[in-house]
């Protein structure tokens, strides 16, 4: 049994030896041809890699270099980007709010009906928006058809029976026939009479009773068609002069401590992208609401203005309402900045064409000028116009031009 016990161990042994010395072998071979292998990937990888280097070289003439976005300077010329040396400077506090454009006070007048009749405006050009003159027709008023009858004969016909009353009366109340009340009355007829007959006629004309526009400016709103029915009094058209606006900002009850500190505003109507200054239109702050009214969530600030032409009464605005002044403050225009994914970028330039995108972080905006808090340092050449087209410019540099051949 020893035997038997002892020759299976040495045979294990030879097994094992054989295995050892075989597996080291072929360990010894694979390294060798795998060094061989890997010798040769990093020859042909850096082969590979000297190409794509040289096709990154390519790219890099084409707007590419770095991290940086290439623009020739002609290019940036032609692009209309505008850079600028950033420095520290005053900025005023700002908050947006939601607002109106009104018309001044006293600057509308309401032109009414002077009696009854058909409406016929003068010509078709009398619209909205249209510069009417002071004393200027805007429409006749013609009563011939009507079973009424005309409004200027009735009313010469009133006339003349309440002269030929007061005519008698002032006979017969010298010789005591008639009371002095009967005769007091009878001139407070012929005196009604009369208003209303010359008040018709010196606005008769051949096709019936003028309108006429009390104050020179613009028709602001037509109230009634041609061809409706009016009665005298009745309101017809409202015209403004349009020199001098007023505008509206509903300012959130929460910030009613922040009123007596301001000073201005920026706005910008609905529909349009144009900021304006309301130092620029000779505005100032007219009033501010000491107080809110019940379920009021707004405090309403009046502030007047010039209108410059393009800026439309009773339009919604976007304002931005100005405070405290702070100085050593780095501020951008606001077509400075670009967006994406709601992280703000901006665009440096690093050298005279190579611009470099950063991300910044912004504090307040007056909806011309934005504060950055990071990511900009003074002295630091910034693009203050035309961002969006480097924008383009890095998308379209982006655009991966590698050719590989396996």
């Amino acid at each position: 049994m020893n035997r038997i016990i002892m020759a299976i161990v040495a045979s294990a042994t030879l097994i094992w030896t054989g295995c050892g010395s075989h597996s080291g072998h072929d360990h010894g071979e694979h390294a060798a041809e795998s060094h061989e292998e890997h010798g040769d990937y990093r020859h042909e990888a850096g082969e590979t890699h000297g190409q794509e280097s040289d096709v990154h070289g390519a790219d890099s003439a084409e707007g590419v270099h770095g991290d940086g976005i290439i623009l020739a300077p002609e290019q940036a010329r032609a692009a209309g980007v505008t850079v600028e040396t950033i420095a520290p400077s005053d900025f005023q506090a700002a908050f947006r709010v939601s607002g109106q454009i009104l018309a001044g006070q006293g600057a509308e007048q309401t032109v009414a009906a002077t009696a009854d009749g058909i409406v016929n405006f003068t010509n078709s050009s009398i619209v909205e928006g249209t510069p009417v003159g002071s004393g200027q027709t805007i429409a006749t008023l013609s009563s011939k058809n009507l079973q009424s009858g005309d409004a200027l004969t009735k009313a010469r016909a009133a006339y003349d029976a309440a002269l030929s009353d007061y005519e008698r009366a002032k006979k017969l109340v010298a010789d005591r026939i008639i009371s002095e009340k009967d005769y007091v009355q009878a001139r407070l007829s012929f005196e009604t009479a009369r208003a209303t007959y010359e008040g018709l006629a010196g606005n008769a004309t051949s096709s019936g009773t003028a309108v006429k526009a009390s104050a020179g400016g613009y028709v602001k709103s037509l109230l009634v068609r041609q061809g409706d029915y009016v009665n005298m009094g009745q309101p017809i058209a409202v015209i403004t002069q349009n020199r001098r606006l007023q505008l509206r900002a509903d300012v959130p009850a929460n910030r009613i401590a922040v009123l007596p500190n301001i000073k201005g505003a920026n706005f910008r109507q609905a529909g349009s992208d144009k900021v304006h200054r309301l130092s620029d239109l000779h505005g100032r702050m007219v009033s501010y609401g000491r107080a809110v009214n019940d379920g009021a969530a707004f405090v309403p600030v009046t502030f007047e203005l010039d209108n410059v032409g393009d800026i439309l009464s009773g339009a919604f605005a976007e304002v931005w309402v100005l405070s405290s002044v702070r100085s050593g403050v780095l501020a951008l225009p606001v077509e400075a900045l670009t967006e994406e994914c709601g992280i703000k970028y901006i665009y440096v330039q690093v050298e005279p064409d190579v611009y470099q995108k950063r991300e910044v972080r912004t504090g307040e905006n007056d909806g011309r000028r934005v504060e950055i808090l990071s990511g900009l340092h003074a002295g630091e050449r910034v693009v203050t116009r035309g961002a969006v087209k480097v924008k383009i410019a890095s998308m379209s540099a982006s655009i991966p031009t590698h050719n590989h051949n396996h």
